[in-house]
C-alpha cells in the first residue's frame, strides 16, 4: 500500500493505492501457475518490494540512497520509491 511516504498522498489519491501492487501480483501468479504445470521451462522472476509508510526510519527528501551497483540517487519526493527499487531490480 502506497501512501506516499512522508510526502504523503491526499485522501482521495489513497483510495487506489492498493492496486499499485497488481503488476508485481499478475508475475508472481503467472509464476506460480507456471511452477504448479511444471513446465520445461527456466523462470526468473524479479519481485522488487517496499513499505513506504511513515515512521521514524522513513526515507527522507534529501536523503542519498546507495543502490546495489553503488550509484547514488538523491530523494526529492517520498513518493517515488517505486522507481527507486525498480532501478535497482
Amino acid at each position: 500500500f502506497d501512501t506516499g511516504g512522508l510526502d504523503i498522498k491526499p485522501p482521495n489519491a489513497m483510495l487506489t493505492m492498493k492496486k499499485d501492487m497488481g503488476g508485481a501480483a499478475h508475475a508472481l501468479a503467472v509464476a506460480s501457475l507456471v511452477m504448479r504445470a511444471n513446465l520445461p521451462v527456466r523462470l526468473r522472476v524479479l519481485l522488487p518490494a517496499v513499505e513506504n509508510s511513515i515512521d521514524g526510519s522513513a526515507m527522507r527528501p534529501g536523503d542519498v540512497l546507495v543502490a546495489r551497483s553503488g550509484k547514488t540517487t538523491e530523494v526529492g519526493n517520498t513518493d517515488a520509491e517505486g522507481r527507486l527499487i525498480l532501478s535497482d531490480a
